[in-house]
């Protein structure tokens, strides 16, 4: 048996004016996605357990059987593993945004979705300017960055209460700084950051072509080095992830998964989607189970863009679920679409809402479903309070 999770970050939505009272799922024509909900079953899981800010690490994390309670140590460390940054007992990583301030308010919190070199450039700069030996900041994609305290455990930094940037879009950022003991060193090194990046060239030739500059960081979720146990150990399958996003790939890497690279893959609209469906369909030739998750539709609930949102829908379901689908024809196989949590239009952040999920494939029996949607989810008595718990019924080891 062959098992394939397509997660489509953000896909849930609420009902849209606009319309007609649908969410994107609704509206967007999803033939693909519509067939596997007529020759299998709907349902609703929760990912994100009580107590937690619904983030894409925490929902990921549950899908992939990993309870947060147990296993969540921040982002940073879960990125760190995914660009190579060894950390030592005593380090704190820290996820490290290149935002856009205008007036002393959170504008966009990826610059404009910066290109990796100009991004690069900036983080050289940074640690030119504000690196030291208990500081280093390393590249990661885009606007994705890494921020590394060395030695600083015991300032417990990863205590401190600090805002995800994209939650706070339009807000001022004095009111959203990190606070907590010993915050002022967080709070210090974003506000010197601004000095250095509001003067360099990349961002003066940015202003002069009209996209937004990056000209501060955003420190946040932050922690100690990962430990968890290897998915063989639990599941006693082989696997592997694709996903163009550092969050993803270094759960991937931690948990012992192969972490497949798909070239054009970019963790946004225009990511290469047929790419990854590919890299699938040839990992299932020697692998038992493969995590595909493509960001694009989070990115546009975050951006409210609503076109976007459906448009990504649709290449999703034509791109990578159509085309896995046919060459797996014939083949004993059970799929799994599910989003990892909401990112209603409406509201631009995550909300911890269950999500819809769906399960077709061999000895799945169907259900009386027409199609995949939040609506049709909810006449469904199948639902998990636990996101660990959804994976499990799955991969049928339950």
């Amino acid at each position: 048996m062959k098992y394939i999770a397509v997660v489509p970050d953000g896909a849930a939505d609420k009902p849209i004016e606009e319309l007609g009272g649908k969410t994107p799922l609704e509206a967007a024509d999803t033939p693909n996605i519509d067939a596997l909900a007529k020759g299998g079953i709907l349902g609703r899981v929760k990912t994100v357990p009580k107590g937690f800010i619904p983030a894409s690490d925490i929902a990921n994390l549950s899908l992939l059987g990993y309870e947060p309670q147990k296993y969540y140590s921040g982002r940073g460390p879960l990125e760190a593993a995914n660009i190579g940054v060894e950390l030592g007992e005593d380090d704190l990583a820290f996820r490290c945004n290149l935002v856009t301030n205008a007036q002393g308010k959170l504008f966009d919190y990826s610059a404009g979705h910066i290109r990796d070199k100009e991004a690069k450039i900036l983080i050289d700069h940074l640690n030119k300017e504000l690196g030291s030996e208990e500081l280093e900041f390393f590249f990661g994609t885009s606007y994705r960055n890494l921020a590394l305290f060395k030695n600083s455990k015991h300032l417990k930094l990863d205590k401190t209460k600090c805002f995800a940037p994209h939650d706070i879009i339009g807000k001022n950022i004095s009111k959203h700084l990190p606070s907590g003991k010993n915050s002022n060193i967080l709070r210090e090194i974003m506000e010197a950051s601004a000095s250095v990046l509001g003067e360099d060239e990349v961002n003066k030739v940015r202003i002069d072509l009209e996209e937004n500059p990056a000209n501060m960081i955003w420190l946040w979720s932050g922690g100690p080095k990962a430990k968890m146990p290897l998915f063989r150990s639990l599941f006693d399958l082989s696997g592997a992830v694709i996903s163009a996003v550092d969050l993803i790939k270094g759960i991937g890497k931690i948990i012992g998964l192969d972490v497949l690279e798909v070239e054009g893959a970019n963790g946004y609209y225009d990511t290469n989607y047929a790419g990854k469906a590919q890299a699938a369909i040839e990992a299932l030739q020697s692998l038992d189970f493969v995590f595909v998750h493509i960001e694009a539709t989070d990115e546009a609930g975050h951006n409210q863009d609503l076109r976007m949102k459906i448009a990504c829908l649709e290449r999703i379901d034509k791109l990578v679920i159509g085309k896995i689908i046919k060459a797996l024809e014939g083949q004993d196989y059970r799929i799994l679409v599910t989003p990892d949590h909401p990112t209603p239009l409406a509201y631009r952040t995550h909300t911890s809402e269950p999500v819809p999920f769906l399960i077709s494939g061999s000895d799945v029996k169907p259900g009386d479903f027409s199609s995949y949607s939040e609506k049709s989810a909810q006449t469904s008595s199948l639902y998990f309070d636990n996101g660990t718990d959804l994976i499990r019924y799955f991969l049928q080891k339950s």
